[in-house]
């Protein structure tokens, strides 16, 4: 591996350790978000250190990506909900069963678990990009949207909607990319990952904002 292949390597894996590190020293409260949020967090830390140092090189890590892809939805739609009114949970756990349902269905019948499961992984972010979208415009409904810069929930939902629309393209066409042009592939993936540190700088300036309120 190159310095920079390494370098965005330590990024991918360690940094959800910058929001973990926020909540250590800020002592935020621990609200449902916030919760949800470290174990995501935590989650996420195991499962990609063990794809980039246990199956790495010549051994299949999509199985751990198409995990991932099903846990990051699940935990991010949960995180989302605390944050939309009160109807919205039970339509979110019915579209949660119904996603997870597909994303095991894409699995086993339809791309498996060889190649990244391009379908799953961008359905998910397409659900999650409206979430997201609707909390904007709850929010833009609200008189005192002026100081929306103070609410965690906004930093938390933009962490989110950055990841997600940053990388609808990338995920619908891994699958396909990988297969024709697998070098070109392996570089773009960069891009998810810088888009997975600004993710979590947004998700610690939302602890940050939940311990001053």
């Amino acid at each position: 591996m190159t310095k920079t292949q390494i370098f965005f390597q330590i990024i991918e894996t360690y940094s959800p350790l910058i929001p973990l590190a926020t909540l250590l020293i800020k002592r935020s409260r621990k609200s449902s978000w916030v919760i949800l949020l470290i174990s995501y967090l935590a989650i996420y830390l195991s499962l990609v250190y063990a794809a980039n140092n246990f199956f790495s090189g010549n051994k299949n890590n999509n199985i751990i990506y198409i995990v991932l892809t099903g846990v990051t939805f699940c935990f991010f739609a949960l995180i989302l909900e605390q944050f939309l009114s009160a109807k919205f949970k039970f339509y979110n756990r019915v579209v949660i069963l119904i996603a997870v349902l597909f994303f095991v269905a894409n699995a086993i019948f339809w791309e498996g678990t060889f190649l990244f499961n391009s379908y799953s992984s961008a359905a998910g972010n397409l659900i999650l990009l409206g979430y997201c979208i609707y909390y904007y415009k709850l929010q833009l409904e609200k008189p005192q949207i002026i100081f929306v810069e103070r609410l965690p929930s906004f930093w938390i939902v933009s962490g989110i909607f950055i990841y997600s629309a940053g990388n609808i393209f990338l995920f619908s066409m891994y699958n396909s990319l990988t297969q024709n042009h697998h070098l070109f592939t392996y570089e773009m993936w960069d891009i998810n990952i810088i888009l997975i540190l600004i993710m979590n700088i947004s998700f610690a300036k939302g602890i940050q904002c939940a311990s001053l309120k």
